[in-house]
């Protein structure tokens, strides 16, 4: 049995914040987000967390306690550098968010960019500035029919910064990511390879960094956006594959977290750039 045989997808995106109704505001006033559950728990110490749906995207967004809280307020951006929402109508939907007074991101200050060099034929995005500074982006691909559909619609990609695509194209791969297309930007440090991995609909799109690009991605540690989790079919033989493979290990036995309908069991792992990915098995547990 490999990783790649019992994951089953993204579960969600966990998103520490410093004020945590303030952010699910945000999220629900702007963005169109719907709270499913909002409680405290301890894990191990207090915490207020908030599960948030908009289409196939689930956010786990979570105010920490303590020192811990402090150190969300010091983090800046991260290895996993923005996610990606799917705007079929992109130039109404930017245009609503700057209605609604979203701020761009100082990534994309002049707006939409057209990326001609990305995927089959080119790809759309604006970065806007989210409530504790992660990075949304408004995302069309122009290789997609969206026929009638309008509106921001759920998954687009969550992007990855690295030092080595090889290295990031093997470790996802054991997960069950396949490379489905890519491309290149041209910066200034020179030109940028992009690979875009695809597991059971959720998209990452890996970027390897050149020049003074790789020289900032060495201060990035745990960012705005803290982890991706991924839903696992058995959570045990997921933690003895991940050993097995010689994954760096966050935790080394299975915990547990009273969300969702049942709770979930978890452990994380870090990846070949220090980002952290969740493994998770839902449902498991009631509380």
């Amino acid at each position: 049995m490999r990783l790649a045989d019992i994951v089953q997808g993204v579960q969600h995106l966990g998103i520490p914040v410093v004020n945590l109704n303030e952010a699910v505001n945000w999220y629900e006033e702007k963005l169109g987000f719907r709270r499913v559950q909002q409680k405290i728990v301890l894990n191990p110490n207090y915490m207020e967390m908030a599960i948030l749906v908009l289409g196939d995207i689930m956010l786990q967004i979570y105010q920490p306690s303590g020192r811990e809280r402090i150190e969300v307020a010091k983090r800046r951006d991260g290895i996993l550098d923005h996610f990606a929402i799917e705007a079929p109508d992109i130039e109404e939907c930017a245009r609503e968010a700057l209605e609604k007074g979203m701020q761009v991101h100082s990534s994309t200050p002049d707006g939409i960019i057209h990326y001609t060099t990305l995927g089959e034929k080119g790809v759309k995005g604006i970065n806007f500035a989210g409530p504790n500074q992660e990075v949304v982006e408004f995302c069309h691909d122009n290789s997609i029919g969206y026929g009638a559909r309008k509106g921001l619609q759920g998954w687009a990609h969550l992007a990855l910064k690295v030092r080595d695509l090889e290295r990031s194209r093997e470790f996802y791969g054991k997960l069950g990511f396949k490379e489905c297309g890519g491309g290149y930007l041209m910066t200034d440090d020179g030109r940028l390879e992009i690979a875009f991995m695809k597991n059971n609909g959720f998209m990452l799109e890996i970027i390897q960094m050149a020049g003074q690009g790789l020289l900032e991605l060495d201060k990035r540690t745990s960012g705005h956006i803290d982890h991706i989790a991924l839903d696992v079919s058995d959570i045990s033989d997921a933690l003895f594959l991940a050993k097995k493979e010689g994954f760096r290990m966050i935790h080394y036995v299975v915990q547990t977290l009273p969300i969702l309908e049942r709770g979930i069991r978890f452990f994380k792992v870090m990846g070949p750039d220090g980002e952290i990915i969740e493994f998770a098995e839902k449902n498991y547990l009631t509380f």
